[in-house]
């Protein structure tokens, strides 16, 4: 048989149905996850077993000036008795080594014949660049440099401003500011600096750790997030469903994140509707991946299926660091949260010793990406930190694990066909559908079927689940709105969405571009 054979023969075939069988289970994954979040009754208070459990919302913070103050304001203003949570805000001495670093860059940028928002990126907010940059523009050539470093010392630092908003905070839950020295590191850095203090956090409260550690949960939230008023009660109700079901409780509760917050537009033109496609993408994966992986976790270990079954089935669960609350003691056993991503990381190793995992009723919201230079550095990210699972096993393989060998070598072996799927499954799959009528009108069928499901039938039900889910938020603050786009827009969106995959290819590549030519891979921030 030759390799033309055997392509359309054996591979376009099972290529295709393969196509199809994805597509199907992430539009049934989807639909369950959609109509669970917005069936789900409200959550009981949060005493209603007894004491409330202790929780600690840790917010990190770099450069995020422009959100300071909403998110503060929105976490502080959570539903909870008293005395039993409280809000942390840690900012980074980083912030401010980067300043001093950039302010030596301004003559730079100001000698340049036209300044572009790209190039003031850590030097500013992501919303203030294009303002910044506009205004340096219309300065005459000789008064720039002046007037960019106006306004580059007039942008008050993070810190600066947490610091002015600890200091008045008289209502609602307590709040506490850290500020972490420059010891180099990410978010994972500034939420383990936060755990070091704990004593100095909850101790007003009463709360010891060898008093309380068993009841404590540790939440983590991106700075630009919207939460539900009833978030903290849902994670306590959470926790003591899945305790009085399972008789354990859970390692990690996750709260779902939606990214339906348009504070900023999408760009026009070929940028923003990849942009657009990618925030659908973001919210099938948030319903059909994440959520749905938490709630099968959680229906496996309350099953009586045989081991060997549930090893089958078992998923990695993806923890998503802005809704995840990790209970204190198994964040301990995990000697804090892993770099470089604390939400992956935590997921990967908590899988791998086979923890207790449960979902949140109630929804937090961020903001989608509307920038190409964040999207990429996220993604990069995302694949440096998911992309070797063994390396997550063998940092846990000291510790206790309620499964066997065989079990996380299947949950090893099912994340490493994901990364694969991930890099080479987009380009793959093209050539198969162009193919597939060469293979036969049967597998051409089926594989136009695995596109039209996988793609524009999903993508327009999310569409039109989007305002559903963003009306079942009540926030403490004022919530804005969720992404509109026209009808023609719709229509783009929903045609172009076969191009979803290839959104998402840049990040990776980069990574292992980087790593073939032996430079290191930078990922700067994730800014949206």
């Amino acid at each position: 048989m030759s390799a033309a054979e055997v392509w359309l023969d054996v591979v376009v075939p099972a290529l295709a149905t393969g196509l199809l069988a994805r597509a199907l289970w992430a539009a049934l994954a989807v639909e369950a996850s959609a109509r669970w979040l917005l069936s789900a009754s409200a959550p009981r208070p949060a005493d209603v077993h007894g004491p409330a459990p202790w929780l600690v919302v840790l917010l990190p913070m770099l450069r995020e000036q422009t959100v300071a103050a909403a998110a503060i304001a929105a976490f502080t203003g959570l539903d909870y008795p008293t005395g039993r949570a409280a809000v942390v805000v840690i900012t980074t001495e980083r912030e401010h080594t980067s300043r001093a670093r950039h302010r030596g860059r301004l003559h730079e940028l100001a000698a340049l014949p036209t300044l572009a928002a790209a190039q003031l990126r850590g030097l500013f907010p992501a919303s203030r660049c294009q303002t910044v940059a506009e205004t340096v523009n219309v300065a005459p050539r000789g008064e720039r440099l002046t007037v960019l470093t106006e306004l580059f010392d007039a942008e008050p630092s993070t810190p600066d401003i947490v610091t002015t908003l600890t200091a008045s905070h008289l209502q609602g839950l307590p709040l506490v500011h850290l500020h972490q020295p420059d010891v180099g590191g990410r978010k994972p850095g500034q939420l383990n600096f936060a755990l070091d203090h704990l004593p100095d956090i909850l101790g007003p409260l009463g709360w010891r750790e060898d008093a309380h550690a068993h009841d404590t949960f540790v939440l983590v939230y991106d700075a630009d997030a919207v939460p539900d008023r009833a978030t903290l009660t849902a994670l306590a109700d959470a926790a003591a469903n899945h305790r009085a079901s399972a008789g354990r409780t859970p390692a990690l509760i996750q709260q779902q994140r939606l990214p339906l917050l348009a504070r900023r537009p999408f760009p026009r033109g070929l940028a923003g509707l990849l942009l657009s496609e990618e925030w659908v993408y973001q919210l099938r994966r948030s319903l059909g991946i994440e959520l749905a992986r938490v709630r099968l976790h959680q229906w496996l270990t309350r099953s009586g299926l045989p081991a060997t079954v549930r090893m089958w089935l078992r998923p990695m669960v993806y923890a998503v660091g802005c809704g995840m609350a990790v209970h204190l003691p198994a964040l301990r056993r995990l000697g804090g949260f892993p770099e470089p991503m604390e939400d992956l990381g935590t997921g990967h190793r908590l899988s791998l010793l086979g923890a207790d995992f449960a979902p949140a009723t109630a929804l937090v919201l961020d903001e989608p990406y509307t920038d190409t230079t964040g999207l990429t550095n996220l993604h990069a990210l995302a694949y440096a930190a998911s992309a070797r699972p063994d390396r997550h096993a063998r940092a846990v393989a000291h510790l206790p694990s309620s499964l066997s060998r065989p079990a996380r070598t299947a949950l090893m072996l099912r994340e490493w066909a994901d990364e694969a799927a991930w890099l080479l499954g987009a380009p793959l799959l093209t050539v198969a559908v162009a193919s597939a009528w060469w293979a036969g009108p049967w597998w051409a069928g089926l594989a136009v079927a695995g596109v039209l499901l996988h793609g524009p039938v999903t993508t327009a039900r999310l569409l039109t689940l989007a305002p559903a889910l963003h009306r079942r938020v009540t926030p403490p603050a004022t919530l804005g709105l969720a992404p509109r786009s026209t009808a023609a827009r719709q229509i783009s969106l929903i045609t172009a969405s076969p191009l979803q995959p290839f959104i998402r290819l840049a990040g990776p590549w980069r990574v292992i571009g980087a790593k073939a030519t032996g430079r290191r891979p930078g990922f700067g921030k994730t800014e949206r």
